[in-house]
Protein backbone atom coordinates (compact mmCIF):
# COMPACT_ATOMS: atom_id res chain seq x y z
CA UNK A 1 0.00 0.00 0.00
CA UNK A 2 1.51 3.60 -0.38
CA UNK A 3 1.97 5.46 2.62
CA UNK A 4 -0.36 8.53 3.23
CA UNK A 5 0.35 10.93 5.48
CA UNK A 6 -1.76 13.58 6.08
CA UNK A 7 -1.12 16.92 8.48
CA UNK A 8 -3.85 18.80 10.23
CA UNK A 9 -3.19 21.81 12.45
CA UNK A 10 -0.90 20.98 15.61
CA UNK A 11 -2.51 21.50 18.27
CA UNK A 12 -1.67 24.38 20.56
CA UNK A 13 0.21 23.95 24.07
CA UNK A 14 3.17 22.13 22.57
CA UNK A 15 5.90 24.52 23.74
CA UNK A 16 4.98 25.17 26.97
CA UNK A 17 5.29 21.34 27.46
CA UNK A 18 8.74 21.11 25.53
CA UNK A 19 9.41 23.56 28.25
CA UNK A 20 8.80 20.77 30.88
CA UNK A 21 11.48 18.47 29.67
CA UNK A 22 14.42 17.81 31.63
CA UNK A 23 16.97 16.68 28.76
CA UNK A 24 17.11 17.02 24.81
CA UNK A 25 15.53 13.57 24.28
CA UNK A 26 11.32 14.18 24.01
CA UNK A 27 8.32 12.34 25.28
CA UNK A 28 6.21 10.07 22.75
CA UNK A 29 3.18 8.36 24.32
CA UNK A 30 1.78 5.09 22.77
CA UNK A 31 -1.64 3.36 22.77
CA UNK A 32 -1.15 -0.19 23.39
CA UNK A 33 -4.28 -2.07 21.58
CA UNK A 34 -4.46 -1.83 18.31
CA UNK A 35 -1.59 0.70 17.92
CA UNK A 36 1.31 -1.28 18.81
CA UNK A 37 0.11 -4.80 19.57
CA UNK A 38 -2.77 -7.14 17.97
CA UNK A 39 -4.08 -8.38 21.30
CA UNK A 40 -8.15 -9.63 20.18
CA UNK A 41 -7.36 -13.12 19.75
CA UNK A 42 -6.46 -12.71 23.92
CA UNK A 43 -9.50 -10.83 24.79
CA UNK A 44 -11.78 -12.43 23.11
CA UNK A 45 -10.39 -15.36 24.82
CA UNK A 46 -11.01 -14.15 28.18
CA UNK A 47 -14.68 -12.61 27.74
CA UNK A 48 -15.88 -15.46 26.62
CA UNK A 49 -14.45 -17.30 29.72
CA UNK A 50 -15.97 -14.62 31.58
CA UNK A 51 -19.10 -14.63 29.85
CA UNK A 52 -19.25 -18.81 30.23
CA UNK A 53 -19.74 -18.32 33.57
CA UNK A 54 -23.23 -16.62 33.13
CA UNK A 55 -24.04 -19.47 30.76
CA UNK A 56 -23.72 -17.03 27.94
CA UNK A 57 -23.27 -17.56 23.95
CA UNK A 58 -19.47 -16.73 23.24
CA UNK A 59 -18.87 -13.98 20.78
CA UNK A 60 -16.34 -14.55 18.02
CA UNK A 61 -13.17 -12.42 17.63
CA UNK A 62 -14.54 -10.46 14.68
CA UNK A 63 -17.30 -8.96 17.21
CA UNK A 64 -14.95 -8.21 19.93
CA UNK A 65 -12.99 -5.96 18.55
CA UNK A 66 -15.44 -3.40 17.97
CA UNK A 67 -15.67 -4.34 21.85
CA UNK A 68 -11.96 -3.06 22.53
CA UNK A 69 -10.99 0.83 23.37
CA UNK A 70 -12.78 1.96 26.44
CA UNK A 71 -11.44 0.23 29.26
CA UNK A 72 -11.90 -3.25 30.89
CA UNK A 73 -15.23 -2.36 32.43
CA UNK A 74 -16.66 -1.32 29.09
CA UNK A 75 -16.01 -4.13 27.05
CA UNK A 76 -17.63 -6.37 29.67
CA UNK A 77 -20.56 -4.04 29.24
CA UNK A 78 -20.64 -4.30 25.89
CA UNK A 79 -20.21 -8.08 25.50
CA UNK A 80 -22.99 -8.64 28.30
CA UNK A 81 -25.28 -6.01 26.04
CA UNK A 82 -24.61 -8.32 22.79
CA UNK A 83 -26.32 -11.02 24.91
CA UNK A 84 -28.97 -8.67 26.08
CA UNK A 85 -27.93 -8.77 29.73
CA UNK A 86 -27.47 -5.33 31.33
CA UNK A 87 -27.08 -4.33 35.36
CA UNK A 88 -24.19 -3.14 37.39
CA UNK A 89 -24.46 -6.76 39.62
CA UNK A 90 -23.47 -8.58 36.62
CA UNK A 91 -21.25 -6.39 35.55
CA UNK A 92 -19.24 -6.07 38.49
CA UNK A 93 -19.19 -10.18 38.54
CA UNK A 94 -18.47 -10.77 34.84
CA UNK A 95 -15.66 -8.04 35.25
CA UNK A 96 -14.02 -10.06 37.93
CA UNK A 97 -14.21 -13.03 36.13
CA UNK A 98 -12.99 -11.64 33.07
CA UNK A 99 -9.98 -10.14 34.59
CA UNK A 100 -9.18 -13.53 36.02
CA UNK A 101 -9.19 -15.26 32.94
CA UNK A 102 -6.84 -12.30 31.10
CA UNK A 103 -4.76 -12.46 33.84
CA UNK A 104 -3.47 -16.11 33.53
CA UNK A 105 -2.48 -15.33 30.37
CA UNK A 106 -2.59 -11.80 28.67
CA UNK A 107 0.27 -12.33 26.30
CA UNK A 108 -0.75 -15.61 24.76
CA UNK A 109 -1.80 -15.10 21.08
CA UNK A 110 -1.00 -11.49 21.47
CA UNK A 111 1.50 -9.93 18.47
CA UNK A 112 3.13 -7.03 17.64
CA UNK A 113 2.22 -5.63 14.51
CA UNK A 114 4.30 -6.42 11.37
CA UNK A 115 7.23 -3.62 11.22
CA UNK A 116 5.91 -2.37 14.98
CA UNK A 117 9.15 -3.38 16.56
CA UNK A 118 11.49 -2.01 13.93
CA UNK A 119 9.61 1.67 14.22
CA UNK A 120 9.48 1.85 18.02
CA UNK A 121 13.74 1.17 17.71
CA UNK A 122 13.95 4.21 14.82
CA UNK A 123 12.57 6.07 17.84
CA UNK A 124 15.37 5.23 20.40
CA UNK A 125 16.69 8.54 20.35
CA UNK A 126 13.40 9.59 22.39
CA UNK A 127 11.73 8.74 25.53
CA UNK A 128 8.77 5.91 25.25
CA UNK A 129 6.04 5.36 27.22
CA UNK A 130 2.54 3.73 26.87
CA UNK A 131 -0.55 5.12 28.18
CA UNK A 132 -3.51 2.50 27.66
CA UNK A 133 -7.51 2.02 28.69
CA UNK A 134 -6.61 -1.75 29.54
CA UNK A 135 -5.41 -2.43 33.03
CA UNK A 136 -1.42 -1.40 33.30
CA UNK A 137 -1.15 -4.84 35.55
CA UNK A 138 -2.58 -6.59 31.93
CA UNK A 139 -0.71 -4.41 29.51
CA UNK A 140 3.12 -4.08 31.50
CA UNK A 141 3.52 -8.27 30.42
CA UNK A 142 2.61 -7.72 26.84
CA UNK A 143 4.90 -4.65 26.64
CA UNK A 144 8.17 -6.42 28.66
CA UNK A 145 7.86 -9.50 26.63
CA UNK A 146 7.27 -7.51 23.09
CA UNK A 147 9.14 -4.56 23.78
CA UNK A 148 11.81 -5.50 26.43
CA UNK A 149 13.39 -2.56 27.31
CA UNK A 150 11.65 -0.23 25.18
CA UNK A 151 9.23 1.69 26.75
CA UNK A 152 10.32 3.56 30.08
CA UNK A 153 6.73 3.80 31.47
CA UNK A 154 2.93 1.57 31.20
CA UNK A 155 0.39 2.55 32.58
CA UNK A 156 -3.65 2.28 32.45
CA UNK A 157 -6.67 3.35 34.57
CA UNK A 158 -5.83 1.08 37.26
CA UNK A 159 -2.42 2.88 37.88
CA UNK A 160 -4.26 6.23 37.15
CA UNK A 161 -7.79 6.20 38.42
CA UNK A 162 -8.31 8.04 35.08
CA UNK A 163 -8.30 6.74 32.13
CA UNK A 164 -8.38 8.55 28.51
CA UNK A 165 -9.41 10.74 26.92
CA UNK A 166 -9.74 12.82 30.11
CA UNK A 167 -6.61 14.82 29.56
CA UNK A 168 -5.68 13.96 33.49
CA UNK A 169 -4.25 10.91 32.16
CA UNK A 170 -1.73 12.21 30.19
CA UNK A 171 -0.76 14.84 32.84
CA UNK A 172 -0.23 11.97 35.36
CA UNK A 173 1.87 10.53 32.90
CA UNK A 174 4.25 13.72 32.65
CA UNK A 175 4.38 13.96 36.03
CA UNK A 176 5.83 9.91 36.31
CA UNK A 177 8.60 10.52 33.84
CA UNK A 178 9.38 14.52 34.54
CA UNK A 179 8.62 15.92 30.92
CA UNK A 180 5.65 16.68 29.09
CA UNK A 181 4.43 13.96 26.15
CA UNK A 182 4.48 16.14 23.08
CA UNK A 183 2.84 13.64 20.70
CA UNK A 184 0.32 10.87 21.26
CA UNK A 185 -0.15 7.97 18.91
CA UNK A 186 -3.26 5.49 18.43
CA UNK A 187 -5.76 3.98 16.53
CA UNK A 188 -8.89 5.42 18.27
CA UNK A 189 -10.93 8.17 19.53
CA UNK A 190 -10.00 8.17 22.76
CA UNK A 191 -6.17 8.77 21.59
CA UNK A 192 -7.06 11.62 19.31
CA UNK A 193 -8.87 13.22 21.60
CA UNK A 194 -6.61 12.46 24.80
CA UNK A 195 -4.17 14.63 22.71
CA UNK A 196 -6.73 17.13 21.49
CA UNK A 197 -7.72 17.59 25.47
CA UNK A 198 -3.80 18.06 26.19
CA UNK A 199 -3.09 20.40 23.27
CA UNK A 200 -0.78 18.11 22.00
CA UNK A 201 -0.61 16.62 18.16
CA UNK A 202 -1.51 12.97 17.33
CA UNK A 203 -0.68 10.48 15.32
CA UNK A 204 -3.66 8.12 14.09
CA UNK A 205 -2.85 4.94 12.74
CA UNK A 206 -4.73 2.66 10.87
CA UNK A 207 -4.26 -0.70 11.24
CA UNK A 208 -5.99 -0.71 14.43
CA UNK A 209 -9.21 -1.17 15.67
CA UNK A 210 -10.94 2.05 14.35
CA UNK A 211 -9.22 3.30 11.33
CA UNK A 212 -11.97 5.91 10.63
CA UNK A 213 -11.70 7.66 14.58
CA UNK A 214 -7.80 7.57 13.95
CA UNK A 215 -8.27 9.45 11.07
CA UNK A 216 -9.07 12.87 12.87
CA UNK A 217 -5.49 12.84 13.97
CA UNK A 218 -3.20 15.72 13.50
CA UNK A 219 -1.86 13.17 11.12
CA UNK A 220 -2.27 9.64 9.88
CA UNK A 221 -0.32 7.02 8.67
CA UNK A 222 -1.40 4.19 6.93
CA UNK A 223 1.70 1.65 6.92
CA UNK A 224 3.72 1.33 10.01
CA UNK A 225 7.20 1.77 8.16
CA UNK A 226 6.38 5.19 7.58
CA UNK A 227 5.52 5.68 11.82
CA UNK A 228 8.67 7.00 12.44
CA UNK A 229 9.36 9.89 9.91
CA UNK A 230 5.53 11.03 10.91
CA UNK A 231 6.61 11.53 14.44
CA UNK A 232 9.67 13.49 13.87
CA UNK A 233 7.77 16.00 11.59
CA UNK A 234 5.15 16.91 14.51
CA UNK A 235 8.20 17.19 16.34
CA UNK A 236 9.88 18.97 14.20
CA UNK A 237 7.20 21.50 13.47
CA UNK A 238 7.07 22.25 17.48
CA UNK A 239 10.46 23.17 17.82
Amino acid sequence: MVAAFVDRAVGVGAEAQRAAVGDDRRVIGFDLDGTLVDSVADIARALNAALATKDLAPHPVVDVRAFVGDGARMLVVRGLAARGVTGDDVVDETLKAFRAAYGQDPVGMTLPFDGIVAAIDALAAHRLVVLTNKPGIFARPIVEALFPGRFELVVGPDDLGVQKPNPASLAQVAARVGAAVEVFVGDGDTDVDVAAAAGIPSVGVTWGLKPEDARRATAVVETVADLPAAIERLLSAQR
